[in-house]
């Protein structure tokens, strides 16, 4: 097994020198298309606290990474003082973006908390663009990224930027609660491309193994203090077909991290932030497939914009 593993990296290795831009794009769908099933799968966890998920995922995570550790020599300890640095704040600023995701759809609606936090490419291009100074912004690039959070706009649909429009929508009465769970889905898009960004730092100084290693480390411990001090979170027991299908849904995230992580390594930033916005179409994709929802209009003019960036944005990568 540990043969046929080591095996498959290094071949995945020459096909990642022969297609620089198709292959990350690949792992970042694939990213995309994990993720989704994954969050698609926690809406039959009736009952089961949002940090309590994060633990089993987070565990489950941890268990399989020691397992491939012992298979991949990785160093979990980097001497250098930057690179240690960097893991950290990749824990760290994951941490915040998980506890702050579950908290914004406690206190807001989740459509205004979708569209919120999928401006995170918006955010990954100015830190690499004006911090980090390794890429340059282009009018093109802005107005895919601009074309692309429309999009999404069009598929949440939220209270407020519809009314603005004209449409007719249930009152929503607007409190320092509902506004404190705008500000933590923007901090989530922040938290989101400050590890972006790190990860792509980090790929000549760390195994991705070990990176992802760092997260659940930091997942695990803000998970475990956030539900001891939440008024939203209580324990919950769980019966074997629970236990089941969080192995399942653990098993799927940790994937799509697996994914992520390596197209953010080898793979230009803001462009794989860019592509990480199709997860939104795969979960229309499973509603309608799984659970018989249906599309609207709006939805899929905002699917087609999405897919429209996407497009635009790897073809102008590929002519690099």
């Amino acid at each position: 097994m540990a043969n046929l593993l080591i095996g498959l990296t290094q071949q995945l290795k020459v096909l990642e020198k022969q297609y620089p831009t198709g292959l990350p794009a690949f792992y970042q769908l694939m990213s995309s298309l994990t993720f989704a099933i994954h969050t698609f799968s926690i809406k039959f966890f009736e009952g089961i606290p949002a940090s309590q998920i994060i633990v089993w995922r987070s565990v489950l995570t941890l268990i399989i990474l020691q397992i491939l550790i012992q298979m991949f020599p990785c160093q979990s300890y980097p001497k250098n003082k930057g690179t240690l640095i960097k893991l950290i704040g990749r824990g760290v600023f994951g941490g915040i973006g998980f506890i702050s995701f579950f908290l914004a759809l406690k206190l807001t609606t989740v459509s205004e908390a979708v569209v919120l936090m999928k401006t995170n490419p918006l955010w990954t291009t100015l830190l690499v663009v004006y911090i980090y100074k390794t890429e340059k912004m282009t009018w093109k690039s802005m107005i895919e990224i601009l074309f692309c959070i429309f999009g999404v706009i069009l598929i949440a649909k939220p209270p407020i930027i519809m009314s603005l429009l004209g449409y007719e929508i249930h009152q929503l009465e607007f409190t320092y609660l509902y506004f404190i769970g705008l500000c933590l889905s923007l901090l989530t898009a922040f938290t989101t491309s400050i590890t972006q960004v790190l990860i792509s730092s980090l790929s000549k100084e760390a195994h991705q193994l070990v990176i992802l290693q760092y997260f659940s480390l930091f997942g695990i411990t803000m998970a475990c203090i956030y539900q001891l001090y939440s008024p939203f979170e209580q324990f919950h027991n769980l019966n074997l077909q629970e236990m089941g299908l969080m192995i399942i849904s653990g098993f799927l995230g940790c994937l799509a991290q697996l994914f992520m992580n390596r197209s953010m390594m080898i793979g230009d930033v803001t462009q794989m932030s860019l592509v990480g916005q199709s997860q939104i179409v795969f979960n229309i994709l499973l509603d309608v497939l799984i659970m018989k929802q249906n599309i609207g209009i709006m939805s899929s003019i905002g699917i087609f914009m999405i897919a429209a960036s996407l497009v635009s944005n790897i073809k102008k990568k590929n002519k690099k």
